[in-house]
């Protein structure tokens, strides 16, 4: 499992989403993992100061995550929607509806305005 973490203005952790090595395998080969520049900044986790890799959530950066990940949910949604038309285990369908919440909860932090930082790896 992996992290992705967003960070506050004053470059303090303020949210990670684990996600598993598959879905951020995914990502990596995406158009997400070319979305703005990282840049290492001093950041705080755990109130002690770390340099980390980030990309400012700002301007044209924002609005192309943003974009990226509402994408991601239109498809998710539309195979999701399919698969769901067979009849589905607990399992299966808690595997299926899994990667949409995911997509959803990095959606919402990347549109919230009190996240200035996006922390990929």
């Amino acid at each position: 499992m992996l992290d992705i973490a967003f960070y506050s203005q004053d470059k303090e952790e303020a949210e990670a989403i684990e996600v598993s090595n598959d879905f951020y395998e995914w990502l990596a080969r995406s158009e997400f993992a070319r979305i703005g520049k990282s840049e290492v900044k001093e950041m705080k986790v755990d109130g002690e100061p770390v340099e980390v890799p980030v990309i400012a959530l700002e301007g044209i950066n924002r609005r192309q995550l943003s974009d990226f990940f509402r994408n991601a949910i239109v498809e998710e949604s539309d195979a999701m929607l399919e698969q769901l038309s067979s009849s589905l285990s607990k399992e299966e369908y808690q595997d299926v509806t899994h990667r949409l919440f995911l997509l959803q909860q990095l959606r919402k932090q990347i549109e919230n305005e009190q996240y200035k930082y996006l922390q990929r790896y």
